[in-house]
């Protein structure tokens, strides 16, 4: 059971790359909290230049006119003619074109080619429907997943949401917040980017909220107060984070901040899953496979139903345990070569048990050929993210 974020629970990028600058620990394998698998990228890539810009900026053709072309010219060429302009725009001043330039560099839109790094961490989660809020940065296995070509330059990135921030532009704060948090294009600086949070959070943006709640409950970049924490993921959640919803479920659940409240807590996951939040749909998996916290009844097909949905979010801890039920045979047909299938994606998003199993799997050739050097492997690569994990 995952029910104590700082033991087992994925924790969202941005702290999860502070943990690991915490504890002055690197890690091989690449991870993405709530990542997205390529199918998840390409589902992305689909969206229209201009749609993944408001998505992630907050910026609209309204706010800044020069984008109202982008939704009607896709020709390369037309469109290298308005970032031209856009960078021109930005350089004058204009805070929102200066966020726009910030993601259109992690985009691959920079305005010189980049050094090609291995990027093992992730910022931003899927926090709204159709993409992520934050830097898009997306580790697959143990390689990076190159955004749009060479062109993409992560300190021109921070550059620009560094200058959008110091106009007060809300998206640009958090945006920079997380870069500074990651250490991505900048030095990391957590209290720094907390700075920035609160900032954001004085003029009500949900996912600033939901990073404070983060920061307080963690105590990283704020004091540990679990009783701060809940007020942020309340009106986080109040204002639109579903990924709130998710967390305030397990502070209930622990009775954290709040009167330990069970129906309560069952009712967080059930919203914050029907929202589309897969590490509540993978903690109602768990209340089906183990019949806790609430003592229903063991179904292990509906634990499967939970588990496949949030697996088909790329969720690693879903991922792991569709994996672990294919291994056992619990709730579908008995597989190891599916159940190794699984742990290989989840082992790829850097959960610890998954790749624990990979390395069983490989020393003792269950499901796959005996492999005693890739065993070694992932033994080491578990016992870093244990360390992460457990910090």
């Amino acid at each position: 059971m995952r029910y104590h974020v700082k033991k087992t629970c994925v924790l969202p990028g941005y702290l999860r790359i502070a943990v690991q600058v915490k504890s002055g620990l690197s890690m091989a394998v690449a991870v993405h909290s709530g990542g997205l698998s390529e199918a998840g990228i390409m589902q992305w890539e689909r969206l229209s230049l201009y749609k993944q810009i408001t998505h992630v900026t907050g910026v609209t053709g309204k706010q800044l006119p020069l984008l109202k072309e982008l939704k009607v010219k896709h020709d390369q060429e037309e469109q290298a003619e308005i970032l031209k302009t856009l960078r021109k725009t930005a350089r004058e001043g204009n805070e929102k074109a200066q966020c726009v330039m910030g993601f259109l560099c992690c985009l691959g839109f920079a305005k010189k080619k980049a050094h090609k790094h291995l990027y093992g961490q992730a910022v931003g989660r899927l926090d709204a429907p159709h993409g992520p809020k934050g830097v898009l940065l997306y580790a697959i296995g143990d390689d990076y997943y190159h955004v749009a070509g060479s062109r993409q330059d992560l300190e021109e990135a921070a550059y620009w949401y560094r200058r959008a921030a110091a106009h007060k532009h809300t998206n640009a704060e958090v945006l920079y917040g997380d870069c500074l948090f990651s250490g991505e294009g900048v030095e990391p600086d957590i209290s720094e980017a907390v700075k920035l949070y609160l900032s954001a959070a004085e003029k009500k943006d949900p996912m600033a909220l939901r990073r404070l709640g983060d920061c307080a409950y963690l105590g990283i970049g704020l004091t540990q107060d679990t009783d701060k924490a809940v007020k942020y993921f309340r009106e986080a959640a109040r204002l639109g984070c579903r990924d709130a919803l998710w967390r305030l479920g397990d502070l209930y659940l622990q009775g954290e901040g709040v009167e330990r409240n069970m129906p309560m807590a069952i009712s967080f996951y059930e919203e914050a899953a029907e929202a589309g939040v897969a590490s509540a749909m993978c903690m109602l998996g768990d209340r089906y496979f183990y019949g806790k916290p609430d003592d229903v009844e063991i179904d292990y097909e509906n634990a499967v139903r939970w588990y496949k949905k949030s697996a088909r979010k790329e969720d690693e801890w879903g991922l792991f345990a569709l994996g672990m039920c294919y291994f056992h045979g619990k709730g579908v047909t008995q597989s190891y070569k599916k159940a190794v299938k699984y742990f290989l994606r989840a082992g790829a998003y850097g959960c610890p048990d998954a790749l624990w199993r990979l390395a069983s799997c490989y020393y003792n050739g269950i499901g796959i050929k005996k492999n005693k050097k890739k065993a070694y492997h992932y033994y080491r690569e578990a016992v870093k993210m244990y360390a992460i994990y457990n910090e």
